[in-house]
């Protein structure tokens, strides 16, 4: 039943017993992985994985990453590996955490709370080296590409040369002050739709970016994200970073101060996100979350020198725009 052009997942499942009744293939990510979700004969699903050959070097960071995390964060279940590329997998079935979220308002506390445990235990365990930590080069290179994708992409509307000064200036000093925060091992994309709701656990997927960088980054990940923007407040993210701050031993006041410098940084990295694919015709999905991003990042913009000075050319050129 696996399709002719996935010989290699073919073969595996065939060798590991495990017949497929019916296959569905499955979106792909920002890589070149294909994913196929395969109905066994004996009941239940299992995750088909194929790893072209280019992506090697993903596939040694995934297993690497997996067995960094298994014993402490929920991971799927190797079933078979072929050593070559293709994999079968546990399959956590086809409801993301941010469906759950989306849907079950009465759930969004229990769910995240389990979500902060997990953030919490990846961001306790050493670091397993296998991808290099984030650094002030890293986050200002996401900034650069923010600004480009709003102003010349989408807006089609580039700075002058003092008002990117004025970018430029803020960008370093985010930079700078977010690598200097105390450092965790991160998930690296630790939001809802790499998280999935399983029994007692939230349990992670799409975990070979695995790296250190500031304490706070996972959790401004899971929190004001794509998918929570419509709901999210302020005291249910307060929740989740007084329980992964006690779990973590940290003083709640500071990592707070932390999280929003952080989240600042990767709003306006995610606003650059969604306007190069608005710029690059992607669909209009995207249209609808970039209000939501402008007005994150017009309400975490600090009182610091270069953040006024920002802040009035961001509502000027793009809260006023696209807000």
């Amino acid at each position: 039943m696996v399709p002719s052009e996935f010989p290699g997942l073919a073969r595996l499942a065939k060798d590991a017993g495990q017949e497929a009744t019916a296959v569905e293939v499955l979106p792909g990510d920002v890589g070149r992985r294909r994913y196929l979700r395969l109905t066994l004969a004996s009941g239940g699903t299992l995750l088909g994985v194929v790893y072209p050959p280019e992506e090697a070097d993903s596939r040694r960071r995934w297993l690497a990453a997996h067995a960094a995390l298994l014993g402490c964060v929920r991971v799927p279940r190797i079933v078979a590996d072929d050593g070559a590329g293709a994999q079968l997998l546990e399959d956590f079935g086809s409801r993301d955490l941010a469906s759950l979220l989306a849907e079950e308002a009465g759930s969004r506390r229990p769910w995240l709370a389990k979500a902060s445990d997990a953030a919490a235990a990846i961001a306790a365990l050493p670091d397993p080296g296998i991808n290099p930590p984030f650094d002030a080069a890293f986050f200002r290179r996401e900034l650069e590409l923010a600004r480009e994708a709003v102003f010349d992409l989408h807006l089609q509307e580039p700075l002058s040369s003092a008002e990117k000064d004025i970018h430029d200036r803020w960008a370093d000093a985010l930079c700078e002050e977010i690598s200097r925060h105390p450092k965790a091992l991160c998930h690296r994309d630790f939001h809802g739709n790499n998280l999935f709701p399983t029994g007692e656990a939230v349990a992670a997927i799409d975990f070979q970016d695995m790296r250190v960088g500031p304490d706070a980054y996972d959790l401004a990940s899971l929190l004001w994200e794509r998918t929570t923007l419509s709901w999210m407040a302020e005291a249910p993210a307060e929740d989740v970073r007084a329980r992964f701050c006690r779990a973590r031993g940290l003083l709640a006041s500071d990592f707070s101060r932390r999280f929003d410098r952080v989240l600042l940084q990767r709003a306006w990295k995610v606003c650059g996100t969604f306007a190069r694919a608005l710029a690059l015709g992607k669909g209009d999905v995207y249209r609808s979350y970039l209000p939501g991003e402008v007005r994150l990042v017009r309400r975490l913009l600090s009182d610091s020198p270069p953040d006024r000075a920002f802040g009035r050319l961001f509502e000027e050129r793009v809260a006023r725009v696209l807000s």
